[in-house]
């Protein structure tokens, strides 16, 4: 028996629906795999664990700054009525995005006293998205998150001169 150099006709039509059908798989789990990703990445970027439609002012001490991608990081201790402490992280914007509103990795020391509107966490938990800050020497520095367009290469507009959030308790 002899093997010919090229394959016949059917032959190849079988090895080409076989090709198909085992790369069908494959084709499957490439899109289920990208649509975890999308999903997960989409989560990372939501708010949705942050209350939007509440404002509250917190006053503390800063214990760390952090100014590095892909978010900024702001924690403060904040001192409550009853006389205990709580660490609250406070998420921002890029770097990138917080420099086109007059920020500066320099703005913010560890030790310093801030007061800061916020959307905190809907859980109760202490963590927040960062919206205003003000700082002891007069500075007022707000968060670009959700601006889009010229709102956000624009730069801020009128900034508080004071906070607009419910005191924190």
């Amino acid at each position: 028996m002899t093997i010919p150099d090229t394959p016949s006709p059917e032959s190849e039509h079988v090895m080409n629906t076989t090709r198909r059908h085992l790369s069908r798989p494959w084709k499957l789990a490439l899109v289920a795999l990208a649509t975890v990703w999308t999903q997960t990445a989409n989560a990372h970027h939501s708010f949705g664990k942050f209350d939007m439609g509440k404002l509250t002012t917190l006053s503390g001490t800063v214990r760390e700054f952090t100014w590095a991608n892909p978010h900024t990081w702001l924690i403060v201790i904040v001192k409550r009525a009853n006389g205990t402490t709580e660490q609250w992280a406070l998420v921002g914007s890029s770097p990138n995005m917080m420099s086109r509103w007059g920020w500066n990795a320099a703005d913010i020391k560890v030790g310093d006293k801030v007061v800061v509107d916020v959307h905190p966490g809907r859980d109760g938990t202490p963590i927040g998205s960062l919206q205003t800050v003000f700082l002891t020497n007069g500075k007022v520095l707000a968060d670009p998150a959700g601006s889009t367009g010229q709102a956000l290469a624009g730069g801020p507009g009128h900034l508080p001169t004071k906070p607009q959030g419910q005191p924190y308790k």
